[in-house]
């Protein structure tokens, strides 16, 4: 049986980058040794990575932030935002990224909670906000980003959490889910992502909720974000592209985590960011991401499969994992 491989990205957002808000504690943020991060994501680089997807037949989920930052919903915009680049931003990732990977939302701005009611951000970033959340207050927050994304032709499949967002009250949380997804889009099969486990082989990812023909499967990433330490770094060049693919899977085929899961027959589940790929603009973490898949390719060729989030998630409700 063919070895399943997926890909989440996290914190992908129309332009801005997500991080850049993240690190923001003085007018402008730097990274630990001192460069500045980037603020913004050119729409050209969404081009190169959605290039990479249907090159290589990348699967697995790609977010999409809904409200980015807090600056305004991806359906209007938001002061300074450039609509037409907005615009140009949602027609790539549908047309050319939605056919290969599912689409999420990262909860509504990954930064402060906003005030349905008010639509005004709140102190709290999400994260903290979703500790005191009920089924009945989450619910809504979930479905308004759905909705958003579906306004825009980007139909959602699952969630992702921002951060550690439901951790704490994660039986809340998970029901909020199934209710939003169950509202906004009839779907009564789901998935979420907010656990990662990056060591042994065991198969994480399972059934948290069933009811019925209802069910909801955590999607656990399985394999560590090994390009974080290059954004933040500034390395670059063909020697570090080497380097940092040998974690993922060495040349031979024979050793990295993917090997280690492969070996096993362990779904292998990736965890990249946006801003990791995209490196400030050196781009090493697409670089990098180009070289794996590379790899994977020329070794294992069609013992492997690429699959969606959505698909593993119904092999895994279907009892063939887990």
């Amino acid at each position: 049986m063919k070895v399943p491989i997926t890909l989440l990205v996290d914190d992908p957002a129309p332009l801005v980058n997500i991080y850049w808000w993240h690190a923001r504690r003085d007018d402008l943020p730097r990274h630990p040794d001192g460069r500045p991060v980037v603020r913004d994501v050119p729409l050209d680089f969404l081009r190169r990575f959605a290039e990479l997807v249907g090159r290589w037949e990348i699967k697995g989920k790609f977010s999409v932030i809904p409200y980015p930052a807090g600056l305004g919903p991806i359906t209007e915009g938001w002061p300074g935002c450039d609509t037409r680049a907005l615009r140009d931003w949602i027609d790539i990732v549908r047309r050319d990224i939605a056919p290969y990977m599912d689409i999420s939302p990262e909860m509504l701005t990954h930064a402060q909670a906003l005030d349905l009611e008010a639509m005004e951000l709140l102190p709290e970033d999400e994260n903290e906000w979703s500790k005191h959340q009920t089924a009945d207050t989450l619910t809504p927050y979930i479905a308004y980003a759905l909705k958003l994304l579906d306004e825009v032709g980007l139909e959602a499949t699952g969630v992702t959490s921002p951060w550690s967002f439901g951790s704490e009250v994660e039986e809340e949380y998970r029901r909020a889910i199934v209710e939003a997804m169950l509202w906004v889009h009839g779907r009564k099969g789901s998935w979420y992502f907010l656990h990662t486990h990056t060591e042994g082989t065991e198969f994480r990812s399972q059934v948290v909720l069933r009811e019925g023909d209802r069910y909801l499967v955590s999607i656990w990433a399985q394999v560590a974000e090994y390009l974080w330490h290059v954004m933040e770094t500034g390395e670059g060049g063909p020697e570090v592209v080497r380097r940092v693919a040998d974690r993922f899977v060495t040349e031979d085929g024979e050793g990295g985590r993917l090997a280690e899961l492969f070996k096993a027959g362990t779904p292998m589940v990736l965890l990249t960011h946006w801003q990791s790929l995209f490196c400030d603009g050196r781009e090493t973490g697409l670089k990098v991401l180009d070289e794996v898949c590379r790899r994977v390719k020329v070794n294992w060729g069609d013992k492997v499969r690429w699959v969606k989030c959505s698909e593993l998630a119904e092999e895994v409700a279907g009892g063939i994992y887990g």
